[in-house]
C-alpha cells in the first residue's frame, strides 16, 4: 500500500499548489477515490498497463462528460491542429464536432476531398475505417481521419432522409485553403467567398475591397460564408470592423459572468453600399459572429438557411509534455444579445440551395420577405440537413437578383 499513499500525497500536493481551484473536503474525497482506483488498476489489472495510457484515458473520460468542444489533445494531435490556422494541413478537409454522441460534420471546406465527394454539413460520421465513432472524442476522430499523404480513409456516413448509411472513400492530401477568393459578377457586383478565418483573412479582404472599390460601390457586395467552419476570432472582429463605424461586434460571457465586448474601432470605410451575406448549416463559429454582428447592425442582409450554432469560446492550455487542454470557457452573444450556441443565426431571407415546388417563391413573396427584415424574426429548430451547393448556385443567383433590384442599403442617420 506504500505506493498508494505516495500517489495520494502527490495528488494532494498538486491540489494545494493549484491556485486556480480551491478544493473542498468533497474535492479531497474525490481525489482519494481516484487514487484508489489508480492503485488497483496499476497493481491488480490482469495485464500491465502503461501509466501514460491510464492518465490520458482518465483525462479523456473526465472531459467527455462536458461539452463536445472540451477535449484533451495529445502532443501529436496538438502539433497537427496548430497548423490549421495557417491554412496548410494534412487531411480530407472536414470541420467536425460531436452531436448526440456521434461525430458530425460542421462543414466540408470548399475544394477539398470531402467537399468534392459531396459530404454535407449535418452528415453523421458513423465509422472511420470501420471503427465506430459513437462516444469518440474529437481528438481521436481527427487522428483517425488524418494520415500519410496519398493514403485513403473510408467514412461511413449517415444522412438525414437517406435510409441506409453509405461509405465514402477519401484520399488524404496536403490541403491548402485560400481564405478569400473573389469573382466579379456582370462587371459590377463583387462576390467574395471566405472559406475560413485565417491569419490574413481581414487584410486580404481589405485589399480586395480596395482593389474593386469602384465596382463594389456601384453594385454591392455578396459575401459567401456558406460552409465556412470559422477560425480565428480576431479575424472575424477585424472583418466586421471594415463595415462598422461603431458599436459592439460580439460579446463573450464566462461562468463568472465576466463579460468581454469587442467593439468596432477602425471607423469602417465600407459603409455606403449594400451587402448580402450567404449562410447555411455549415456556417459556424467566426462565420456566425460576422453574420450575426452585421445582421444586428442592419449593415447586411443574410440569405440562405440557418447556421450551425457553434457559439462557444475555447481556450487552449499548453501542457509541459507538448499536449494541450482545449477548454470551453465562455459563450458568444451577438450585439443584440442573441446566443449563437446550439441555436445558430436565422437568415433574413430563407432560401434553400435549390428551388423546388415547395420552396420556389413568387416575386411578391420574395418582396414580402424583404419587408419582414425589419420585423421580428421567427425562431426555428436547428437544421437537421444542409444540402451541398449545387452546380447551378440558386442561392447566389437569388442574392445577385436582390442586389440588382436595389438591395438593402444601410440606414442613413437623419441630419
Amino acid at each position: 500500500m506504500k505506493k498508494f499513499f505516495v500517489i495520494l500525497s502527490f495528488l494532494s500536493v498538486i491540489a494545494w499548489q493549484t491556485q486556480a481551484h480551491s478544493l473542498t473536503s468533497k474535492g479531497f474525497e474525490t481525489l482519494n477515490i481516484f487514487s484508489k482506483i489508480l492503485h488497483y488498476v496499476e497493481n491488480e489489472y490482469v495485464e500491465p498497463v502503461e501509466e501514460q495510457r491510464l492518465l490520458r484515458g482518465a483525462i479523456r473520460g473526465m472531459l467527455s462528460s462536458l461539452d463536445p468542444h472540451t477535449v484533451y489533445l495529445s502532443p501529436e494531435i496538438y502539433k497537427e491542429l496548430k497548423a490549421d490556422t495557417s491554412g496548410i494541413f494534412g487531411g480530407v478537409g472536414l470541420e467536425i464536432t460531436v452531436r448526440d454522441g456521434w461525430v458530425t460534420v460542421v462543414a466540408a471546406v470548399e475544394g477539398t476531398p470531402a467537399s468534392q465527394a459531396g459530404i454535407q454539413s449535418g452528415d453523421r460520421i458513423l465509422k472511420i475505417n470501420g471503427k465506430s465513432t459513437k462516444e469518440m472524442d474529437l481528438g481521436d476522430a481527427v487522428r483517425e481521419m488524418r494520415g500519410k499523404q496519398g493514403s485513403k480513409v473510408v467514412l461511413t456516413i449517415g444522412r438525414h432522409h437517406v435510409k441506409q448509411p453509405f461509405d465514402v472513400s477519401l484520399g488524404r492530401r496536403i490541403i491548402k485553403v485560400p481564405s478569400v477568393r473573389t469573382e466579379l459578377l456582370e462587371n459590377k457586383y463583387l462576390f467574395v467567398k471566405i472559406s475560413s478565418f485565417q491569419e490574413r483573412t481581414a487584410d486580404d479582404l481589405k485589399n480586395i475591397l480596395k482593389k474593386y472599390d469602384k465596382e463594389v460601390r456601384a453594385g454591392g457586395l455578396l459575401m459567401d460564408l456558406r460552409n465556412d467552419p470559422g477560425g480565428l476570432l480576431d479575424q472575424a472582429v477585424k472583418v466586421c470592423d471594415l463595415f462598422l463605424k461603431s458599436g459592439v461586434i460580439v460579446t463573450t460571457e464566462s461562468r463568472r459572468k465576466e463579460i468581454d465586448r469587442k467593439e468596432a474601432v477602425a471607423d469602417g470605410n465600407e459603409g455606403d453600399y449594400p451587402v448580402i451575406i450567404l449562410v447555411n448549416g455549415g456556417s459556424a463559429s467566426a462565420a456566425e459572429i460576422v453574420a450575426g454582428a452585421l445582421q444586428d447592425h442592419k449593415r447586411a442582409v443574410l440569405l440562405g438557411t440557418q447556421t450551425f450554432g457553434k457559439g462557444s469560446v475555447q481556450s487552449v492550455v499548453e501542457l509541459e509534455d507538448g499536449s494541450a487542454l482545449k477548454l470551453t470557457i465562455a459563450k458568444y452573444f451577438t450585439p443584440s444579445g442573441r446566443s449563437i450556441q446550439a441555436l445558430g443565426i436565422r437568415p433574413d431571407m430563407v432560401v434553400e440551395p435549390a428551388p423546388s415546388a415547395s420552396t420556389q417563391k413568387t416575386e411578391e413573396e420574395v418582396d414580402k420577405e424583404g419587408k419582414e427584415i425589419k420585423g421580428k424574426k421567427k425562431k426555428s429548430a436547428i437544421p437537421t440537413e444542409v444540402q451541398a451547393l449545387p452546380p447551378l448556385d440558386y442561392q447566389k443567383q437569388m442574392a445577385l437578383d436582390y442586389l440588382k433590384n436595389g438591395g438593402v442599403f444601410p440606414k442613413k442617420k437623419k441630419k
